[in-house]
C-alpha cells in the first residue's frame, strides 16, 4: 500500500515487522501533534505562571501592575499598550476558597483555569457590572453546598456576599484591565492600590498585605514553548492539576505519548526524537490555522483582511451551538496568538466590554514587511465608546513588536492623532516615519514581518452591524 508515510507491506493482510515499526511510529508521531494543537491552551497558562514568578508574583495577594503601561519588553502574547494591566495567579490547592475584591469602575476583568476556560468576568462585563463587589472563588475539589454554574451567582458565605464561581482547576490567572482616564494611568493604578483585594476566605479575618509590583519596563517571558520543552511544560500542568481538570479523552491523549499524573515523563531517545519533530509540524500547524485561515467564516468582511480570532463565536470552541462539536482548530487558532477567553470578547454587548480584528496582510493579500510602508485608514465615527487602538505585533513571538518605539501602537485616548478632513484617522506604518506623519506613524523593522489588530472597547452598533469598518492596509505609494 503506498501512503505518504511510505509503503506498507502486508502479507494476508498482516503487517510486516517493518510496516508495524512504521505504524507505530506514525501514530505516535500523530499523537504528538494532536497534543500540541489541543494542549496549547494548559502550558499557556502555565508559561503566564512561569513569567508571573519571574518577576516575583507567586502569592495570591501579589499582584502585576502595569503602572506604565506594558510595553514591548515582556514576551506576552498579543498584550495590549492601551489598558492598565493587573496580573495575579490564584492557587486554590495551596489556599483553598479565593476571595477576589474590585473596586467600583473596575474595567474588563477575567478569571481563567488552567486551560484557559473561562470561570467568571468581573467589572464593567461582570455581574458587579462596575459597581464593585467581592467574588469566591472555590476549587476544583471542593464539596460544600455552594454549586454555581458557569460564570457564577450570587450567595451569601457566613454572612457575607460574594458572587461565587467554582474553577475546574488549582490553578487561575486573574487579568484585570483598568482605563486610562486623559491618557493617564493614575485613576486606574490608584482603584487597584485601594480597592483590589485578594485572599483565602480562610483568611478573611486577618488578610495578607496586598503587595503591588510595577510590571513595566520589565524584561520576563510567559509564552509557552515550542520546542520538546513544550511536553515538560504540559507534563507539570497534568502533574499538579486534579484529575478532573482534563476529561478522558484528553487525558488519554497525552498518556499515548507518555504523560500522566503521578508518574515520571521521561520518553526514550525514540520517543524524544519523533515528539521533537511532532512538536515542529504542530508549532508549524498552529501557524498555519492562524496566519492563513481556511475557514472564510473567520474574515469580517468580503475582500478584507480583516478577520475575527474568535472563529464562531462562541468562548467554549462549539461549533452551531454545540450541534457540530467543538471547533478544535479556531481554539487552536485563538490560543496560539492571544490570551484571556471571556464570553465578554464574543457577545454582542454593544457599549460594553471590547471587540478585536486582526490583519496579517495587505489588499493585495501579501503578508506585511516591514522594510515597506504602509497606511491603514481609520474611518470617522468609530463605533467605540471608551476608545480604540491599533498595536503591532512580532509573528514570531505573537507579542508587541520591539522597536525603538515602547509602545507599538496609536490609541485615540492617549495618542494626539492627526485627523483627515473628514475626521478620519490615517495610520502610517514603515522603519522609517513619512515627512510631517510622524505623530500617526508606528515603527517596523526593516527585514521584518508584522500584524495588527484594532481594539474597540465600548464597541456600539455600527462595528456589530457593520455599517463601520476599517480600511485594509495599503502598501504607500
Amino acid at each position: 500500500v503506498e501512503t505518504r508515510c511510505g509503503t506498507l507491506t502486508f502479507v494476508d493482510g498482516r503487517p510486516t515487522p517493518e510496516t508495524s515499526a512504521l505504524m507505530y511510529d506514525t501514530l505516535d508521531f500523530m499523537r504528538g501533534v494532536e497534543v500540541f494543537l489541543n494542549f496549547i491552551p494548559a502550558t499557556s497558562i502555565e508559561g503566564i505562571r512561569r513569567g508571573m514568578d519571574q518577576i516575583g508574583i507567586n502569592e495570591a495577594h501579589k499582584v502585576a501592575v502595569f503602572k506604565d503601561l506594558m510595553d514591548s519588553n515582556p514576551l506576552f502574547l498579543t498584550g495590549n499598550t492601551d489598558t492598565v494591566y493587573a496580573s495575579s495567579i490564584l492557587d486554590l490547592q495551596r489556599d483553598g476558597p479565593t476571595v477576589i475584591e474590585v473596586p467600583k469602575g473596575q474595567g474588563p476583568s477575567t478569571v481563567n483555569d488552567a486551560y484557559f476556560r473561562f470561570v467568571t468576568d468581573m467589572g464593567v462585563p461582570g455581574p458587579d457590572k462596575g459597581e464593585g463587589g467581592k467574588y469566591l472563588i472555590l476549587p476544583p475539589d471542593y464539596d460544600g453546598d455552594l454549586d454555581p454554574p458557569v460564570g457564577g451567582y450570587e450567595a451569601v458565605v457566613d454572612g457575607e456576599t460574594y458572587f461565587v464561581s467554582k474553577s475546574t482547576s488549582y490553578i487561575n490567572w486573574f487579568i484585570a484591565r483598568g482605563f486610562l482616564v486623559d491618557g493617564k494611568t493614575d485613576t486606574a493604578v490608584e482603584a487597584y492600590q485601594t480597592g483590589l483585594k485578594i485572599y483565602p476566605l480562610k483568611d478573611k479575618a486577618a488578610q495578607p498585605q496586598m503587595e503591588f509590583l510595577n510590571a513595566s519596563k520589565k524584561v520576563f517571558n510567559t509564552v509557552h514553548a515550542n520546542t520538546f520543552e513544550f511536553y515538560n511544560e504540559l507534563h507539570a500542568v497534568i502533574d499538579r492539576e486534579a484529575i478532573s481538570t482534563f476529561d478522558p479523552e484528553l487525558r488519554g491523549l497525552a498518556a499515548a505519548i507518555g504523560i500522566e499524573k503521578g508518574k515520571p515523563f521521561d520518553p526514550d531517545s525514540r520517543m524524544k526524537e519523533i515528539l521533537t519533530e511532532a512538536v515542529a509540524v504542530g508549532n508549524a500547524t498552529a501557524r498555519t490555522i492562524w496566519l492563513k485561515p481556511r475557514d472564510r467564516s473567520a474574515y469580517l468582511y468580503d475582500d478584507s483582511g480583516w478577520f475575527t480570532a474568535f472563529i464562531g463565536g462562541n468562548y467554549q470552541w462549539l461549533r452551531d451551538d454545540g450541534n457540530g462539536g467543538r471547533y478544535l482548530d479556531a481554539r487552536t487558532m485563538f490560543f496560539y496568538m492571544a490570551t484571556v477567553n471571556t464570553p465578554a470578547m464574543v457577545l454582542k454587548i454593544p457599549g460594553k466590554g471590547s471587540q478585536y480584528a486582526l490583519n496579517v496582510t495587505d489588499s493585495n493579500g501579501d503578508f506585511l514587511d516591514g522594510s515597506l510602508s504602509y497606511q491603514l485608514t481609520i474611518p470617522a465615527n468609530v463605533p467605540a465608546k471608551d476608545f480604540w487602538s491599533v498595536v503591532v505585533y512580532d509573528p514570531q513571538t505573537r507579542s508587541e513588536l520591539q522597536t525603538s518605539q515602547p509602545f507599538p501602537s496609536k490609541n485615540n485616548k492617549r495618542d494626539a492623532l492627526a485627523s483627515n478632513d473628514d475626521g478620519s484617522v490615517t495610520l502610517h506604518f514603515g522603519p522609517e516615519a513619512p515627512a510631517g506623519k510622524e505623530q500617526n506613524w508606528i515603527q517596523t523593522v526593516d527585514g521584518k514581518g508584522w500584524f495588527a489588530i484594532l481594539r474597540l472597547y465600548g464597541p456600539e452598533e455600527p462595528w456589530f452591524e457593520k455599517t463601520w469598518r476599517p480600511g485594509e492596509i495599503e502598501v504607500s505609494r
